[in-house]
């Protein structure tokens, strides 16, 4: 009985040290499903590495978390705010006090019919048309902030395709160099077998493990490469740079079917940094009016006071302030200033016109060298250099080439589709460079 007893108590010790563990296990973090990395588990971490990058949800996940595209947002509501603060009057003022009429600072005699109360209130009133012209200059402010928000959002999701397309390329040539180096391989094998039967050199097999080392070094490169991209991808999207990023989706090569004159005119009118600028224009505009206003015309204040006395009739009185703006010079250099910045703003949109026509056909040439490249290794150079390697092989194990055709066959063939792919990411970069600088997307 005590023996049945005694195991009883050992197996619910054991079990109770068990359960123990695990709890403890589990809040430590070392439950594999529950183990939290930077907000999320190491499960969805994997998953995520293994799902393939869709740009879509790139460009999605910037509009929402970048802290670039948040800021202009942010003072976009900021300038919104301040149009009614603009075409708003100043605060009244009101003022209460006592007017002593014996000529001693503090009644002390308690004369009371010698102590006057008064209240007053006060307005000041701008020159007709000076609400209007800050209302106006408020307004295009926020257009001005609003273009600018345009600006930076068009600009964070011309990055995100470029750090996309990059990655794309990074990836496909770390793809390409690999084939090639199991490709090499197999000529290093070839080259060794003859060797050892004396059909050729040990030149052959050194030159081989030379090419090997070369491309060994080469997906050294390009993995690091790959770091710091997915590192720029996720800084776009204000993640932490060592978060994990899937294989960019493939996709179709898009098409660009306007002519460089549509391509002006779509950015004449779509550009934000062309509006921005003429906004600019009208703020300053409006401005001038104002300082010339301020600077010609006063503005009134009205006040009406009310008195009381101890023994007499209540009793009113009324006046009004204006300023003298034409007296001291600040008001005329306010004008000169409110002159100058509107010159300034004119050159600045026609600078901004010059440099949008100039990037226009800038990016339209890259995108039709990138398309011609493109059409070039695709239907002439790929193919010819995968016949001719197919026939150095052949010929190499035939003795009839020597090993250095072969390598220098397969060295070819390795470019030819690493430029097309180059060639590929070149243009999906330049047109998503053509967009910002229209200012609209051009591809679906």
């Amino acid at each position: 009985m005590n023996r049945t007893l005694l195991k009883q108590f050992l197996f619910f010790f054991l079990l109770i040290i068990s359960s123990s563990a695990t709890v403890v296990a589990n809040e430590n973090g070392n439950n594999p499903i529950q183990k939290q990395t930077g907000g999320k588990n190491s499960i969805t971490e994997l998953n995520e590495t293994d799902t393939p990058l869709d740009l879509k949800w790139l460009i999605q996940e910037a509009m929402e978390h970048n802290p670039e595209i948040i800021a202009s947002q942010k003072r976009l509501n900021a300038a919104k705010a301040k149009i009614s603060q603009a075409k708003s009057l100043d605060d009244p003022s009101i003022r209460a006090g006592s007017y002593d009429m014996s000529n001693h600072p503090m009644n002390i005699n308690g004369q009371t019919e010698m102590l006057q109360q008064r209240y007053s209130i006060s307005q000041k009133i701008p020159f007709p048309g000076k609400l209007r012209l800050r209302s106006e200059i408020a307004t295009e402010e926020t257009n001005i902030a609003g273009k600018d928000s345009e600006t930076k959002i068009q600009e964070i999701i011309a990055l995100v395709k470029s750090a996309f397309y990059e990655l794309y390329y990074t990836n496909c040539a770390i793809d390409i160099t690999e084939e090639n180096r199991d490709l090499l391989r197999n000529f290093a094998r070839i080259a060794e077998t003859k060797y050892s039967v004396g059909k050729a050199t040990q030149r052959d097999a050194l030159a081989a493990q030379v090419e090997l080392s070369t491309l060994a070094n080469n997906l050294i490169v390009l993995n690091k490469e790959r770091e710091s991209i997915i590192a720029r991808l996720n800084s776009l999207l204000d993640r932490p740079p060592q978060t994990p990023l899937g294989k960019p989706r493939p996709f179709e090569r898009h098409a660009l079917k306007l002519t460089l004159d549509e391509l002006e005119d779509l950015a004449m009118k779509h550009r934000p940094e062309l509006k921005r600028f003429d906004h600019a224009v009208k703020k300053n505009e409006a401005n001038l009016k104002l300082s010339k206003k301020d600077s010609y015309y006063s503005d009134f204040e009205p006040m009406v006071e009310y008195m009381q006395e101890d023994g007499k009739p209540d009793t009113w009185a009324s006046a009004i302030t204006i300023n003298v703006p034409w007296l001291w010079p600040k008001n005329r250099s306010k004008v000169k200033e409110s002159k100058e910045d509107l010159s300034a703003a004119k050159s600045d949109y026609r600078f901004i016109n010059n440099k949008t026509l100039f990037e226009v056909k800038d990016f339209f040439v890259r995108i039709q060298s990138s398309e011609s490249t493109m059409d070039l290794y695709k239907t002439g150079v790929i193919p010819q250099a995968e016949q001719s390697l197919k026939a150095a092989r052949v010929g190499y194990e035939t003795d009839q080439v020597d090993f250095l055709a072969l390598i220098d066959s397969q060295r070819i063939l390795l470019n030819s589709r690493l430029l097309y792919t180059r060639a590929l990411a070149d243009f999906e970069q330049n047109l998503s460079n053509l967009e910002k600088a229209v200012g609209t997307q051009l591809a679906q």
